[in-house]
């Protein structure tokens, strides 16, 4: 059976809606472009669907941080601990 295909718009809807399994595999339907790559990590990072995992959480924010996404590049700052104005994870 063929995977049914999801909009980015589709996938952060199911992100706002705490679907996350859904979210899960749509998003990464779009794994290339920075907001899906931003959502992933913070799936990751909360551990929202997926076991929270801080390492793989770093590795989707400095791929959309590469792309431009500033929400990605002051979570990567997070991760690292490079804000005091976060939470830590």
């Amino acid at each position: 059976m063929d995977e049914k295909k999801y909009t980015l718009d589709e996938a952060i809807g199911f992100y706002e809606a705490d679907r996350f399994d859904e979210a899960l595999t749509a998003l990464k339907q779009h794994r290339k472009h920075p907001e899906a790559q931003y959502y992933l990590g913070m799936m990751y990072y909360e551990g929202f669907g997926v076991g929270k995992d801080l390492e793989a959480a770093k590795q989707w924010f400095r791929k959309a941080s590469r792309q431009g996404s500033l929400d990605a590049e002051y979570m990567l700052l997070c991760c690292e601990g490079n804000t005091s104005s976060c939470c830590k994870a």
